[in-house]
């Protein structure tokens, strides 16, 4: 699990885009050890329960673990509607992904944290 705000910028700037990315999925698939639609175990996919070519983010509260079956089929359909018509809907998993895509979005961090954080960053060649 991703730690703090502060955490996820620090490590942002450390990390190298590709490894960022890996944790940043890997961060979403751990919240979802379950395919949100249909329950099978270890989803290998990200959904965007609101889809791209529909005006979806690519942000943690529209990306979702699904099997890659659930994933293909849903393709750019709305999710509440595609779902709701498969035989294996549960109203406990709609309410957990109902849940997920309320969630808050984050603050992004003061502009103080990141002004701090770039010196830093500057800072550390030179001290070395």
């Amino acid at each position: 699990m991703v730690g703090s705000e502060q955490d996820l910028v620090f490590n942002l700037q450390c990390l190298q885009k590709r490894s960022a990315r890996k944790r940043f999925r890997r961060s979403i698939l751990d919240e979802w050890p379950e395919c949100a639609y249909c329950g099978r175990q270890h989803p290998t996919t990200l959904d965007h329960v609101v889809p791209r070519a529909k005006g979806g983010k690519q942000d943690r509260q529209n990306l979702i673990g699904a099997c890659g079956a659930c994933n293909l089929e849903k393709s750019d359909l709305p999710w509440f509607e595609w779902y709701r018509s498969q035989i294996f809907w549960t109203p406990e998993r709609e309410d957990r992904i109902l849940s997920w895509i309320n969630q808050p979005v984050p603050e992004p961090p003061s502009p103080v944290f990141t002004n701090w954080m770039h010196r830093e960053t500057l800072l550390l060649p030179e001290a070395a």
